[in-house]
């Protein structure tokens, strides 16, 4: 699905260059759920910017189902962007003044999908992720779990091949982290290719794969050996 052979990314500031990432290589096969880990500074954030044709590499290649994306240039990226990749982001990312309906509705706006279509494929995301109650809520009036489902259901509007989760987890209670993870691990079975970054252990453990980053480099890519299924979880853990 992915493939990033010896990707590099320097920031230049006058005289002083900073290596964010240092020759990172990996490949993420088509219907895995990856970890992406690391403590501050070690690079996570810039690799997903990379991942998610945010940003550039200062070297290496990066190529996204089968398609070299390092020459392309910033329309082009942003098409192969919005065909390809669904975000999730830990701080919701929703339009405050419309509602959830409206804004799962609004990446299909970028792609001419006609407005009758918008709200029927809308629709049919909310209620996939549990919100068919919610439609015409806007996102104050909405829970911390049910805004993460309101930026999920978005994310699979376009019917990306990749979800890109960065911290999905991370500002929700364990109860609602719980059901964000369910929602997740069940696209995950029924295809989705998902790249999860997280500082979270126990989140990352509901992965199949985990990569750890420091200080710009990759120090571990393993399986999981005991993975979670949130489905089964304790929804009392602390």
């Amino acid at each position: 699905m992915l493939k990033l052979k010896n990707i590099t990314k320097d920031y230049v500031n006058g005289d002083v260059v900073t290596s964010a990432l240092k020759d990172i290589s990996f490949d993420v096969e088509e219907g895995e759920l990856v970890a992406i880990m690391g403590p501050s500074g070690s690079g996570k954030s810039t690799l997903m910017h990379i991942i998610g044709l945010l940003d550039k590499s200062t070297g290496g290649t990066y190529t996204l189902d089968k398609v070299e994306t390092s020459l392309m240039n910033e329309d082009k990226l942003a098409q192969l962007r919005n065909q390809k990749i669904g975000f999730v982001f830990q701080s919701f990312n929703l339009l405050p003044r419309i509602t959830a309906l409206e804004n799962v509705e609004l990446p299909l706006a970028y792609n001419s999908t006609a407005p009758k279509d918008r709200i029927k494929i809308a629709r049919r995301m909310l209620s996939s992720v549990g919100l068919s109650h919610r439609f015409h809520h806007f996102p104050n009036q909405l829970s911390g779990g049910e805004r993460q489902r309101v930026a999920i259901a978005r994310a699979l509007v376009n019917d990306p091949a990749i979800i890109l989760a960065d911290e999905p987890t991370g500002n929700l209670d364990s109860k609602s982290g719980k059901q964000v993870m369910e929602i997740l691990q069940k696209l995950n079975n029924d295809g989705k290719t998902i790249i999860l970054v997280t500082h979270e252990e126990y989140t990352s453990k509901h992965a199949d794969r985990i990569i750890k980053l420091l200080d710009g480099k990759i120090v571990m890519d393993a399986r999981v050996e005991e993975k979670i299924d949130a489905s089964k979880e304790d929804t009392l853990r602390k």
